[in-house]
């Protein structure tokens, strides 16, 4: 990676390191602030202890990422024009860097590094959280009934899993983001909520006047493969989990799972809908750098 593109993705770091951190840190922190006021609705003779543990972690890891992507996926059509915005465009063109640099810079720390930073970081407070509800729910003996290591080999295999699925998912999702921002940036502020309703009306227009539902099928299929790139795709996970109870079976099963699953996910590549998908994704990253060209 070159120090110019290390550079670009720095300045976004800088620029949002804050904001990034304060979304990421602070719902599960008010979570445990006001845990011992709250209660946990489980029932213990049907839940073990094992059980409620790895759900909260489950949840608080899921719970991180999840707000950050769809803050990230607000954020992003709207950076589109942010140099513009913000009259920074002409310093920027004057670096060695790229359009194709600068614009790469922005959507990888918005669409995968910034994600993976919310897995990383929500797994850990994860393993705090999974502590605090087994106390609350069972108190503080219960504590000795978790396998922590068992969790914690669980938890990183989850996260491991996880994070190369935001990569395959980005690439199911890159027609989506970078149509948003393509459109931002040659419509402006209209952009977006003109792509999204010309959207809806070509697709409801094509499913009730012509009985050809292309466009929600094309929709459907980049989001169940998205789906199935992030997490599960041979739905069996379920299965896993059910499994042997002894440790080292436990950490053989999850591992294996974890490498066939995502095999599996990377075999989901070879898709047509993919293809299609990036020919539409490189078209509008195409118009984005058009666009910045055309900037100043």
């Amino acid at each position: 990676m070159s120090t110019r593109f290390m550079t670009l993705l720095q300045r976004e770091w800088m620029q949002h390191h804050r904001g990034w951190l304060l979304l990421i840190l602070i719902p599960p922190l008010l979570v445990l602030l006001a845990m011992p006021f709250g209660r946990v609705e489980t029932d213990a003779s049907s839940a073990p202890t094992m059980a409620v543990a790895a759900v909260a972690l489950g949840a608080t890891a899921l719970g991180g990422f999840g707000i950050s992507w769809l803050v990230s996926m607000f954020q992003i059509p709207g950076l589109a024009r942010r140099d513009q915005q913000d009259r920074s465009i002409e310093f920027w063109l004057s670096l060695p860097g790229t359009h194709t640099e600068s614009i790469a810079a922005t959507v990888l720390m918005h669409v995968v590094f910034v994600p993976l930073l919310a897995l990383a970081i929500s797994a850990g407070l994860g393993l705090v959280m999974a502590a605090a509800v087994v106390i609350k729910v069972s108190g503080l003996a219960a504590l000795t009934e978790v396998s922590w290591l068992g969790l914690l080999i669980a938890g990183v295999v989850g996260v491991l899993r996880l994070g190369f699925g935001v990569l395959l998912m980005s690439l199911w999702l890159a027609p989506i983001y970078l149509g948003l921002m393509a459109a931002s940036a040659w419509l402006k502020r209209w952009g977006a909520p003109l792509l999204i309703v010309a959207t809806l009306i070509a697709g409801n227009v094509l499913n009730k006047v012509y009985d050809n539902p292309i466009v929600w099928k094309l929709l459907q299929a980049q989001a169940d493969g998205a789906g199935r790139a992030l997490m599960d795709a041979k739905k069996e996970l379920e299965r896993t989990v059910d499994g042997p109870a002894s440790l080292p079976q436990f950490i053989g099963e999850i591992s294996s799972w974890a490498l066939h699953d995502a095999l599996a996910a990377l075999g989901q590549l070879a898709s047509p809908h993919l293809i299609g998908g990036l020919a539409i994704a490189a078209a509008c990253f195409g118009l984005l750098i058009l666009h910045r060209r055309n900037a100043h």
